[in-house]
C-alpha cells in the first residue's frame, strides 16, 4: 500500500511559508479478492497546502506508471462514456457511472461514519461536482495527481466550476493487474479500503494528512468523485468550508467585492491571505505521474486587513493593504478591496483569496482564485 503525504504547516501574517516535505517511497500491498489473487495497488494522497497547520509527512511516488485509459468505463457490462472533462468557459462535461448514486451514498456514509466515530457532525453533499470532474479526468487521461492536464490545482478547479467556499482535496486510487472491478459491490470494496487507508494507515508516510481532512471540524460539505473501469478505481474527496452564501465579483480593474449572508450566527473574519501561482500550463499524463502529487496553495504574497487608524498590523511577507469595506454584522457580509498593487508587483498568474477567521488558512471561508492574463 502506498500513501502520499503533506507537510501540515501554516503561516500567519507574522511568519514565513514552509517548504514542502521531500518525497519518499513506501511498500505495496497485495489484496485477495474472491478465489483469485489480485495485485491491487492502493495509492492515496491529500493536499499539501503551504498554509495548513500541524505535523509533517512524506509523499510517495508510484512504483508503476499509470497507463492511458480509454474514455469508456463500466461494471457488469454496463458502460458509460467519459466525455472530455476539460474545464472551459466556466464549465466542464462531467460524466457519471451508471451506479453513481449508489456509490455516492456509500462513500458519504463511510466519511460520516468516520466523523461520527470521532464525535464530529456529518458533512453534507456539495452542490459543486468538482470531485467527479477530477476523477473523470484522471481515468480518461491516465494519471494520478492533484494537478490536472490543464495545469489547474484543486482550488482553481473549484473556483472555475462555481465554488465559493474553501476547499481541500484528498485523492486515492486502487488498481489491479486483472479485471476485478466488475460490479458495484467490488467498487464499494475499493472505496472502503481507500477510506480505511486514509483514516488508519495514514501516519506511515503522510503525517495523517488525509485523516485531518476527513476529520476537520470546520468541513461541513464534501464533493465526492468516483470513476472506474475493470482494473482501476479513482476516489476523490473535496472537503469544503461553506459558511457564507457569497456573491463574488472582480472588475476589469481588479477591484474585488465579496457580499453575502453568513450561514451561522457570529461569523467574522480577520484577514484575506493572498497567494500567487504562475499561469497554469498544460501537463502530460507522464509529467503528472512523475510527481510530485502533493499541492501547495501557492506563494504567500501578502494580504488584506480590516481598516485601521493606529498601531496597525502588517504582513511580514509581501504586500499589506487595507480593505475599503469590512463588515460582518448580523445578516450581512461586505468586504471590498483592490488587487491592483499585487498585480503590479507580481504580474499575470493566479491569485487565490483565503478569507480567514483565525490566523491561518485552516480557518478559511473562501479559496477563490482570480485568473489574471
Amino acid at each position: 500500500m502506498k500513501i502520499g503525504g503533506r507537510d501540515r504547516r501554516s503561516f500567519s501574517s507574522e511568519e514565513q511559508p514552509a517548504e514542502p516535505a521531500p518525497s519518499s517511497n513506501r511498500s505495496v500491498a497485495l489484496l485477495v479478492a474472491a478465489l483469485v489473487l489480485v495485485a491491487a495497488f492502493v495509492l492515496v494522497t491529500p493536499n499539501l497546502p503551504a498554509l495548513v497547520k500541524d505535523g509533517s509527512g512524506f509523499l510517495s511516488h508510484l512504483t508503476s506508471p499509470l497507463g492511458g485509459q480509454t474514455g469508456t468505463n463500466g461494471a457488469g457490462g454496463l458502460n458509460y462514456t467519459i466525455y472530455s472533462p476539460l474545464i472551459e468557459k466556466g464549465g466542464a462535461n462531467i460524466s457519471y457511472p451508471f451506479d453513481y448514486d449508489v456509490l455516492l451514498t456509500y462513500a458519504l456514509g463511510l466519511i460520516n461514519t468516520d466523523r461520527a466515530n470521532n464525535s464530529l457532525g456529518a458533512v453534507t453533499l456539495s452542490g459543486i461536482d468538482v470531485a467527479q470532474q477530477h476523477a473523470d479526468s484522471m481515468l480518461r487521461y491516465g494519471y494520478f495527481s492533484h494537478n490536472d492536464t490543464q495545469g489547474f490545482k484543486p482550488y482553481m478547479r473549484y473556483t472555475l466550476l462555481g465554488g465559493r467556499g474553501a476547499v481541500e482535496e484528498n485523492i486515492a486510487t486502487s488498481y489491479t493487474n486483472l479485471p476485478y472491478f466488475t460490479s458495484t459491490a467490488s467498487v464499494e470494496g475499493a472505496l472502503k479500503s481507500l477510506e480505511y487507508a486514509m483514516m488508519y494507515n495514514d501516519s506511515i508516510c503522510c503525517g495523517n494528512g488525509h485523516r485531518y481532512n476527513i476529520l476537520s471540524s470546520l468541513h461541513n460539505q464534501v464533493s465526492i468523485g468516483v470513476a472506474f473501469n475493470s482494473t482501476r478505481v479513482f476516489f476523490v474527496e473535496d472537503f469544503e468550508n461553506y459558511y457564507i452564501d457569497i456573491n463574488f465579483s472582480v472588475s476589469s480593474s481588479y477591484y474585488v467585492t465579496m457580499t453575502g449572508t453568513p450561514l451561522e450566527a457570529g461569523l467574522s473574519a480577520s484577514a484575506v491571505y493572498i497567494t500567487y501561482d504562475n499561469t497554469p500550463t498544460s501537463e502530460t499524463a507522464a509529467e503528472l505521474n512523475a510527481g510530485p502529487r502533493e499541492y501547495g496553495s501557492g506563494s504567500l504574497v501578502g494580504g488584506v486587513l480590516p481598516p485601521c487608524d493606529f498601531l496597525c498590523p502588517t504582513f511580514q511577507q509581501g504586500i499589506t493593504i487595507r480593505a475599503d469595506s469590512w463588515t460582518f454584522a448580523g445578516n450581512s457580509v461586505d468586504v471590498a478591496f483592490s488587487l491592483r498593487d499585487f498585480i503590479q508587483r507580481y504580474g499575470p498568474g493566479v491569485y487565490t483569496l483565503f478569507l480567514v477567521t483565525g490566523t491561518d488558512t485552516s480557518s478559511a471561508l473562501t479559496s477563490i482564485s482570480v485568473f489574471v492574463g
